[in-house]
This record gives structure tokens, sequence and C-alpha cells, in this order.
């Protein structure tokens, strides 16, 4: 008979699985729910990922096509990509009166249309509390034991005494997770940031230099503490892990979808042709871009940097977003 899981994992994606590898060498019991039937067979037959090389799935990891047996785990962790959670949870949710204790989610954007975070989408269609795991990680970094800190955001409802229970099941020796209680903070942090790797990603392709890039990350951080702030959250969550940490990672990082991305537009591919070569991973900057103009439309906030990536997914021509930017009105910092 197996047992039930301890933690039940939805989405199979690289970064869902490396999780589920993580907390299954801790001797957890993860059930990992996949979309795709393909993926999930060679999950369950290969025990590896296509996207984590050579690492292999714990015995403790259960691959599943059915989500039934994962709903009677005590913990869902979301690993889904933004734009997928409204429609993924609601048919989730609708289909068992089960519900868990907490749900945390791993996704890093803004809802386009709704503007919304995830934890404002997934609250009222799962109806527990929700809080969400974040900060500077790539996958197979962490599916491969590499040493990791990440920021583990639970809203208010969770006692300090569970949080930190919480925090202990989800740590490794190789993840070092610390417990935060800012989420509308991380969750905007770790969107925000997206946009910010597709601009270092120009910068670079362009030869602009360190110089341009220093002024790109700090500049941005600026945009990202302006949004966090109008917002609710805690201008100290900008400058840790989830802020400034995830900023640093995905700016400069050779693994980062985003960066990539913006360095194909930076040597003049249009944002479809770049999309394309950038394969089956979702640039999830490229969808809150119009989000985030959107929030900071709806509050008067000025992100000059943001718009100008907008403008690149438009077509812009890069060196003219740049000129832009650079001939801006003198200001005091």
């Amino acid at each position: 008979m197996i047992r039930k899981a301890d933690i039940a994992v939805f989405g199979a994606g690289a970064w869902g699985t490396a999780l589920a590898i993580t907390w299954a060498r801790q001797g957890s019991r993860v059930a990992l729910w996949g979309h795709s039937p393909a993926l999930v067979d060679t999950l369950a037959r290969s025990r590896r990922h296509p996207a984590l090389g050579e690492v292999e799935l714990p015995a403790g990891v259960r691959p599943l096509g059915d989500p039934g047996p994962a709903f009677a785990a005590p913990l869902w962790i979301s690993a889904l990509p933004t734009q997928a959670n409204p429609a993924v949870w609601a048919s989730l949710a609708a289909r068992t009166s089960v519900r868990p204790e907490l749900l945390i989610h791993v996704s890093k954007g803004i809802l386009q249309g709704s503007h919304k975070r995830v934890t404002e989408v997934l609250e009222p269609l799962v109806q527990v509390p929700v809080g969400v795991l974040s900060g500077p990680s790539f996958a197979d970094e962490v599916a491969r034991d590499r040493p990791t800190a990440i920021i583990l955001a639970l809203p208010a409802p969770v006692p300090d005494a569970r949080a930190r229970q919480w925090q202990a099941l989800l740590a490794a020796p190789s993840l070092r997770v610390y417990l935060n209680r800012d989420v509308v903070g991380v969750e905007l942090c770790g969107a925000f940031k997206n946009i910010l790797a597709i601009a270092a990603g120009l910068v670079e392709a362009l030869g602009l230099g360190n110089n341009a890039r220093a002024a790109l990350i700090t500049r941005g951080l600026a945009e990202m503490s302006r949004l966090v702030e109008s917002l609710g959250g805690r201008p100290e969550t900008v400058m840790g892990l989830a802020g400034m940490g995830d900023l640093l990672l995905t700016a400069t990082g050779a693994q980062s979808r985003n960066r990539r991305f913006g360095f194909m537009l930076g040597q003049g591919m249009t944002p479809e042709a770049a999309t394309r070569a950038i394969g089956a991973q979702v640039v999830e900057g490229a969808f809150t871009t119009e989000a985030a103009l959107g929030l900071a439309g709806e509050l008067g906030l000025e992100l000059p940097i943001t718009q100008e990536v907008g403008r690149l997914l438009q077509g812009a021509d890069p060196l003219e977003s740049v000129k832009r930017l650079m001939q801006r009105s003198l200001k005091q910092e």
C-alpha cells in the first residue's frame, strides 16, 4: 500500500521537479503531478527529468498523471507557469473537496489582464492560506545539491510556531530557507526581476559594458522598490534574497532564460523569433512586463526601464531604447 504523500507538487517542470527531488532526499514522500502524460511517463520510466540532466528522482518522488492521490497531502506546492495558474487551479480545485493545510506557490510573475499576484488568485480558489517560495535559484543547481538560499513568505493566518515547522520541513542541507511574512513584497520582487533580466540581456548583447549593467541593476532595484512599496510590500524585502539576490542571479546567470531572451532581442531578433528560440521554457518577464506597466498606470508610478522593455516587446529599436533612458531629464537619487 502506498503511503499518503507529505508534499504534493503540482507542476512537473524543471523547478517543481528539482524541489521534489530535494525534499525526497530529506525523507519526504512527494507526489509530483504533471499535466503532460508524456512527461509523466518519462519521469516514471527513466526517473530523470529532460531539463535536469543525469539527476535521478529519489524513490520518494512519485510522478502522477492523475492528481487524485496528491490531494491528500497536507502541503500543496504550485509549480505552474504564472499565467496558467487561474485555469489549472480552477480545474484542480473542482476535482476534490479535500484541502491542504497550506498551499505554497513558486511562480514568478504577475497575471495579465487582472494584474493580480498569484496568491490573490489562488486563495479564493483553494480557500486555504497561500504562501510563496522564491529567491535566487536555478532548478538544475538545486537538483544537483548546489548551495542555495531562498525565502518562504507565509501569510498572517499561519501561526509563527507552525510557520517555523513548515520552514524546517522545506529546508535541506543544501537548501537554506529563510522565513518571511511579506508575501506581497516577495511575490512582486520575483515577478519584477524577470523584466530587468530581459533588459540586462539586451545590455550584454549591445556590448554596452559593465558600467551600463551596474547602472541597470541599481536603477532597476529602484523601480522594483517603487512598485513593491506602493502595494504594501517592505523595502527590506527588495534588498534581500527575493529582490536583489534574485535579480543578480537572473540578470547575470547563463541559465536565465529571461536574460537570454533579452540578449536575442539585442542581437536583432524579433520577440516572436526569440520566444521560439528559447523553446518550451516560458519567458515569464515577457508576460509580466505588460502586467507591471498596467499596475504602474493604475498606481501612477514611473517605471522607465520597464517601459522600454515594453517597447522592445513591441518591436522597438534596442539602441533607441537605450538612448531614451540615457537622455531622460536629470534627477536626484
